[in-house]
């Protein structure tokens, strides 16, 4: 975000971490009680023997149009670590 704020970069792309944990987290205790755990796509990973179900995390492009509503606001960053 640094390069994109001095005008080095156009953009970049933000998956939330927070988001991340807790969807691993819920998929660990599914199994671990024996349920299923959670998916939200059964077509993109086919690793050559089956298609993997998975989680994705929708990508969310971040430029010098939204950059603080999107880090700022969400409370994963303070604006100080991006000045």
């Amino acid at each position: 975000m640094k390069s994109i704020l001095k005008g080095e970069q156009h953009s970049t792309v933000f998956k939330d971490t927070r988001e991340l944990a807790r969807v691993a987290a819920n998929m660990v205790d599914a199994v671990l009680s024996g349920k299923q755990p959670e998916i939200n796509d059964t077509k993109t990973y086919d690793n050559g023997m089956k298609v993997v179900p998975s989680y994705l995390l929708k990508p969310v492009a971040v430029d010098m149009s939204n950059w603080n509503p999107v880090l700022i606001g969400s409370g994963y960053y303070k604006e100080s670590q991006l000045r």
